[in-house]
């Protein structure tokens, strides 16, 4: 009699996959760390689906294809094309998420069955490839430059500001300049300032990728390190949870009068919605202000202002081929064209009399 293929169980292994990325001997393909959000990521996967198996009444298993037949092989095909079927729904229909978040639940997903492959050295196929979910092409909102030097340099509007709402500028103004994230913003020391005599600049191994960069600080933002010298403390900035820094920015940019309606559209398997607020209403600009709209606005700022994307890049920590870099390319490409259109238009309207020599 033929014996059938062996299973594992994916909720043990899955367990074993998270300990192995939390505990440091599954590291990342350039032999860093698992960063602690990665894990939270993993886990909250695991919690979906061992709600997924409550739901189907049955635990999800692998069967292992070593030598599997023909057979098996397309068996196991039809079995995660069902499940990939009925997790999407899942997902979509009772927990309600958009495309964003479940494409990077399948990517913990993809990991998974990666690890399962490589470190484990299991047989199980390539059909976690199937686990495909459409892209979200909405571009991210950010500040443009004439609205970011009225930030800078609008005295008037500083001095009407309370003193949390002064200091929310600040930062805000600091990592629309230097491009980081905001974990590595908020925990810049005074140790990342180096002095060469001809410029101050920051240098620093950020935390996601581990990459060194320097960046060179404009007067503005030596004045803001200056200013916040003994309150800050070891730190450049004063240190703000993300939950109230993002609080703090909406209302800093409400006070700008930046809130005009601006919706709010999110994909949703292939098809663009607007999300409405509670009450019915679109969203409007300052709400879509967060914390990471720094760094956005900074890496868009720089590719407007005409530097070479190669170095916003390197300063930005995005590959080379970076679908997520390419939409800051397209805001800035954007905005060109408007600059060089009116440009043009005041060309045609314009009366000019040549003069003969």
């Amino acid at each position: 009699m033929k014996r059938s293929a062996p299973t594992i169980s994916v909720s043990a292994y899955l367990s074993q996959f998270i300990n192995a990325s939390s505990s440091g001997r599954r590291l990342t393909p350039s032999c860093k760390r698992i960063a602690p959000g990665t894990i939270l990521n993993y886990q909250y996967v695991q919690k979906l689906l061992l709600q997924f198996e409550q739901r189907v009444g049955h635990s999800l298993r692998i069967q292992l294809l070593h030598r599997a037949s023909m057979a098996t092989l397309q068996k196991e095909r039809k079995y995660w094309a069902r499940f990939y079927t009925q997790f999407a729904s899942f997902l979509y229909k009772e927990k309600g998420y958009h495309d964003h978040y479940v494409k990077s639940t399948f990517k913990v997903l993809k990991s998974f069955f990666n690890y399962l492959q490589n470190d484990k050295g299991f047989s199980v196929g390539n059909y976690h490839k199937l686990f495909r979910t459409p892209l979200q092409n909405t571009a991210p909102v950010v500040l443009l430059p004439e609205r970011l030097q009225f930030l800078i340099s609008d005295k008037a509007f500083e001095e009407g500001l309370n003193t949390h709402l002064e200091r929310a500028k600040d930062i805000f103004v600091f990592g629309c300049t230097v491009a980081l994230r905001v974990s590595d913003l908020m925990n810049l020391q005074k140790r990342n300032i180096v002095n060469t005599g001809d410029e101050i600049y920051l240098s620093i191994c950020t935390k996601k990728t581990g990459t060194e960069i320097k960046i060179p600080l404009p007067a503005y933002a030596i004045d803001i390190i200056k200013k916040y010298k003994r309150v800050a403390g070891k730190y450049i900035l004063p240190r703000l949870s993300v939950t109230n820094l993002n609080i703090q920015i909406k209302k800093l940019i409400e006070a700008a009068g930046w809130n005009y309606p601006l919706p709010k559209i999110i994909s949703r398997q292939g098809k663009l919605i607007e999300l409405k607020l509670a009450d019915g209403k679109p969203w409007r600009f300052h709400q879509h202000i967060t914390a990471h709209t720094m760094r956005r606005t900074a890496i868009t700022t720089l590719l407007i202002m005409g530097v070479p994307e190669l170095m916003v890049r390197k300063l930005s920590g995005h590959a080379p081929a970076s679908k997520e870099f390419y939409k800051y390319v397209n805001i800035a490409q954007e905005y060109l064209n408007k600059e060089v259109l009116k440009a043009f238009n005041s060309l045609a309207e314009t009366d000019f009399t040549l003069k003969t020599v």
